[in-house]
């Protein structure tokens, strides 16, 4: 059922050229002609596509999450890689990958297929068992779809689920990102003040912390913190988060950021009554907007502008624009309603009554969806969200109000819980900082005795004495891998089981064999096993290289991501790198 989606994608140019090719039997020949040309032409574009796919899903699955996390979109491309990336994960029945695909598909995809493939996320994931990632990045994927169409009770929802799976799994970075989208469904609500304390604790946490992807976090949030400074009347505070954010933008080369934050300098501008700036800047910025929400406030602050430089008709023009996207799309805001209020005056001035009662309907109208958006998000934010932050509940109050000595009670049984949770908590800490310094003693032990491999030449050819790769062949296979390991070869980025085998000329049959038998592992896994190995000892004799970031160290070692190196590192020695650079670093300062 999972990969009916994926079915009815792929076969979009079948369905058309099937539509075509079943046009009424009177076409005249010059149409049939032009079917059959367009019937070719959707043919060849077909089968160029499969077996593009075919070819990548041979590539591994680092090198396909390269190109699918880049930071603009290609959603032709993107789409075929991510179908690849999906034939792939089902070839291999990896439930994690398959998940990992369509949300590739759903980023790349129209949005009732978006809709759809979030959809799948979730029934294939949801009932995994402590998993990080998943179902969480389903909820949070359908959240953000729906607030992106304006339907913000059901992106809470999604939030809300997201949310509780990400506490739950303990994945502070979703944690914190359903934090931020409350912020934004704060503002929607014209919460503003309460938002920009979510979003000041959003970026001062990322400054403050060394998780992965850290500036691509940082390049929303510094927006979103910039934009509420510009809502609570602080301009100047706006300033530096729009500096910074832009600086961010240019250094992941991410155009759509960059256009956002040029956008918010005009709304700025705007603020602070430089007109004519906030005009081009928005003007500027607008272009690159596919967010057509987004680009109804472009509208909104153009008139405005132009309102303001005593400009009516331009002014005009910009407003009626806003009015056409809330009449189709009944998407309101706080801000897109106050288009309303300069449009009655113009026609109030023009004495245009009819024009005039129009507009002050329109007003009424949306001011009631916004009332009632704004009392179901306000409402439920409270209820389902922040409860969970807050200390002491509205229940524990009402209880205090009615008696002491019933409150008393449930309060000691809250202090009594709380104390045995912390007290677990502190535990597991201890526990697992216990066994992060154990596995770190161990690792720079080992080092220190520059432990050499415990098998010997002829042990190991006598495990290989019952295959089929000849005795001869296995001696010389074992003394060039002796070899390939003092090279340090295996640090080049796509090095294969075949690109091996042809250095030390073998076949890459009798290679895997050799290394399955004696290393215990697949190649792929001797490979990162060789890599983390480098990157202990290069980091343990070389402070400058301690100074890289995780992704910085992954591609030395021949990695191609810092979450698969990080990986890789973890299943080796038990700990993850951060922490070993970390206890390396306090080491050496002690």
């Amino acid at each position: 059922m999972l990969l009916n989606h994926l079915t009815c994608k792929r076969s979009e140019s079948e369905r058309l050229l099937y539509v075509l090719l079943n046009l009424h039997i009177e076409l005249v020949p010059i149409k049939k002609s032009l079917v059959m040309i367009v019937f070719l032409l959707f043919t060849q574009v077909a089968l160029s596509q499969t077996a593009k796919i075919d070819s990548l899903s041979k590539e591994s699955f680092d090198a396909l999450e390269e190109y699918l996390d880049k930071n603009y979109v290609d959603s032709i491309n993107d789409i075929i890689y991510a179908r690849a990336y999906l034939k792939k994960a089902i070839k291999l029945k990896d439930t994690i990958a398959i998940a990992n695909a369509y949300y590739y598909l759903s980023n790349a995809s129209r949005l009732e297929q978006a809709f759809a493939y979030s959809d799948s996320i979730i029934y294939l994931t949801k009932d995994l068992k402590e998993n990080k990632y998943y179902p969480a990045l389903g909820y949070l994927k359908k959240g953000n779809l729906y607030y992106k169409i304006g339907q913000y009770k059901k992106a809470l929802e999604f939030d809300l689920k997201c949310h509780y799976f990400s506490i739950k799994n303990n994945n502070v970075v979703y944690a914190l990102n359903t934090k931020h989208n409350i912020g934004l469904l704060k503002n929607k609500i014209g919460e503003r003040n309460e938002a920009l304390k979510i979003f000041k604790s959003y970026v001062d946490y990322l400054d403050k912390s060394n998780i992965e992807s850290k500036d691509f976090y940082l390049v929303g949030g510094l927006y979103s913190l910039a934009d509420s400074y510009i809502y609570n009347n602080k301009k100047d505070s706006a300033a530096l988060p729009i500096k910074r954010g832009l600086k961010k933008a240019i250094k992941l080369k991410d155009s759509l950021m960059h256009a956002h934050y040029v956008y918010l300098s005009g709304v700025n501008a705007y603020f602070s009554k430089n007109y004519r700036t906030a005009i081009d800047s928005i003007l500027k910025s607008s272009r690159i907007f596919y967010d057509k929400t987004l680009d109804a406030v472009s509208n909104l602050y153009l008139g405005k502008s132009y309102y303001a430089l005593h400009d009516e008709d331009s002014a005009l023009f910009y407003f009626s624009k806003v009015d056409n996207f809330l009449a189709k799309t009944e998407k309101v805001t706080p801000v897109l309603i106050e288009v309303y209020l300069p449009l009655i005056e113009i026609q109030k001035k023009a004495k245009n009554v009819e024009k005039q009662l129009y507009y002050t309907n329109r007003l009424l109208k949306f001011d009631s969806i916004l009332n009632d958006n704004s009392k179901y998000l306000s409402k439920n934010i409270i209820k389902k969200y922040e409860v969970q932050e807050l200390v002491v509940s509205k229940n524990q109050i009402i209880q205090e109000l009615k008696g002491e000595n019933n409150i008393s009670k449930k309060y000691i049984y809250f202090l009594s819980t709380l104390a045995v949770i912390l007290l677990v908590l502190a535990l597991f800490y201890i526990k697992n900082s216990l066994s992060n310094k154990r596995k770190y003693k161990e690792l720079m032990e080992s080092l220190k005795q520059d432990k050499k491999e415990s098998k010997t030449q002829s042990d190991n050819l006598k495990i290989l004495s019952n295959s089929e790769v000849p005795g001869h062949l296995a001696e010389e296979i074992l003394i060039a891998l002796r070899k390939f390991e003092e090279s340090n070869r295996f640090v080049q980025k796509k090095y294969t089981l075949n690109m091996l085998a042809k250095e030390i000329n073998t076949n890459s049959t009798y290679l895997s064999k050799v290394i399955n038998m004696t290393k215990q592992t697949s190649f792929v896994h001797y490979l990162n096993d060789l890599r983390v190995d480098f990157a202990i000892k290069k980091l343990s004799s070389n402070k400058q290289f301690r100074m890289y970031t995780i992704k910085a160290v992954a591609e030395s070692a021949g990695f191609n991501t810092a979450q698969s190196f990080s990986n890789a590192f973890y299943k080796k020695t038990g700990i993850y790198p951060s922490y070993f650079i970390k206890q390396l670093n306090s080491e050496i300062s002690s």
